[in-house]
């Protein structure tokens, strides 16, 4: 060795540089197992295949699914079986959920929202926001990121948000006292929310026509939650619900450059930008178009009403259609919008009648939202409808509703 000269052992002597543990590493690193038997639990109960995407996989996307994964932390049974909570973090049981006392005297403001509407806010981000979004790739983002923002600054919006992530967690859980709870809490926000909102309707302006149409939306999906039960649907005429879906469908012109420009324009304008399909690409199109046999008992005096049965007729055979052909890119939930937003008023005044033609018209509607039954504000409903059409209905007109009886297991 040189004097002067420091000694620098060799990389290849030096047992503890990086690079001599990083080969060692490298040589004895065991290859991970890629076979993984996870998947969310929507896809598990329904048997087929997930592709894991996170936040919400491919397939509770398309359906608007819940897309809840196994907790990184519960516990794994022996056989290896993962075990799935419903329950979301923060909303354990009724004891350290909900109290009686008032919300800071009926504040309004988001910063005073108590610890149970935080654990609201948790559980609509990860798994309520996903119930809106059409279908569309991404559709549920907005929900998710951008409206609980806005929220900040429109708290008729906030309230809009934990009204209906109430309903969700009142739809899950099996505990009656804690489910009373929930809508208790849910009806709680939305009556809230009603005035502000009302008065924001006063001006709408492009800063808070997203706020306007975010609530309205959520609004019809606090109706559809909150139907009244089977056997008074149609007490007031046909559901709240429907009329409710109709004025979300109806956006003023001047409204809609706003709304293009803002984080709901895509998935707003995409049905309105719909085109039509030939609608036997459907195979039971057949169906539908036997439809127009009824309109040949019309008596003289009923004679004005076939153009808004042969109308709606159209939009319903166009709805299943898009709704069966992959190409059109629209779920269940948006098939069944697409119809409702494309009636005519005076198709839903006929059905207000309470007119045998449109109640034949709707039982077959029926149809298609039970393809959207999955989700979860809209289990039951099909089949809740379908069960007093067939009660109100004239006898007589019985024989046109077959098919969907026996979609239905009524026969």
């Amino acid at each position: 060795m040189s004097a002067g000269r420091p000694f620098v052992r060799p990389a290849s002597q030096d047992t503890n540089s990086p690079l001599s543990m990083a080969s060692e590493s490298k040589v004895y690193k065991k290859r991970p197992h890629r076979k993984v038997k996870s998947g969310c639990g929507t896809c598990k109960r329904r048997k087929i295949k997930c592709d894991e995407e996170k936040p919400i996989c491919s397939n509770c996307a398309r359906y608007c699914s819940e897309c809840l994964y196994p907790s990184a932390n519960s516990d794994t049974p022996r056989d290896g079986s993962a075990s799935t909570s419903m329950t979301p973090p923060f909303i354990k049981t009724p004891e350290s959920t909900f109290d009686d006392s008032p919300i800071s005297q009926r504040s309004t403001g988001v910063h005073d929202l108590p610890t149970r509407d935080l654990a609201l806010m948790h559980q609509w981000s990860i798994s309520t926001c996903y119930s809106f979004g059409n279908g569309l790739l991404g559709g549920g983002d907005p929900w998710r990121i951008d409206i609980p923002i806005l929220a900040q600054q429109f708290p008729f919006l906030m309230r809009g948000i934990l009204a209906v992530t109430s309903l969700h967690l009142s739809k899950s859980t099996i505990d009656p006292a804690l489910r009373y709870q929930y809508v208790h809490l849910a009806a709680y926000h939305q009556d809230l929310a009603l005035p502000e909102y009302r008065a924001a309707l006063v001006d709408v302006t492009e800063k808070n026509v997203t706020a306007i149409l975010a609530f309205s939306i959520l609004t019809v999906i606090y109706s559809f939650a909150t139907a009244k039960e089977a056997g008074t649907l149609f007490s007031s005429g046909c559901p709240e619900w429907l009329l409710l879906s109709r004025g979300v469908g109806q956006i003023p012109p001047h409204w809609e450059n706003w709304i293009e420009r803002g984080v709901l324009g895509r998935q707003t304008m995409h049905r309105r930008k719909i085109q039509s399909i030939d609608a036997k690409l459907y195979p039971e199109d057949y169906r539908l178009l036997a439809l127009h046999g009824m309109l040949s008992t019309l008596r003289p005096e009923e004679q004005n009403e076939a153009e808004h049965y042969i109308e709606a007729l159209y939009w319903l055979r166009q709805a299943f259609a898009h709704a069966h052909f992959p190409d059109s890119r629209i779920s269940p939930m948006c098939a069944v919008m697409y119809w409702v937003e494309h009636v005519s008023q005076a198709f839903l005044d006929l059905l207000m009648l309470q007119k045998s033609r449109a109640i034949i018209l709707l039982a077959h509607f029926c149809v298609l939202m039970k393809r959207a039954s999955h989700i979860w504000y809209a289990a039951g409903a099909a089949e809740d409808i379908l069960s007093e059409l067939q009660q109100i209905l004239n006898p007589k007109f019985l024989p046109w509703i077959q098919w969907p009886l026996q979609t239905f297991g009524m026969v």
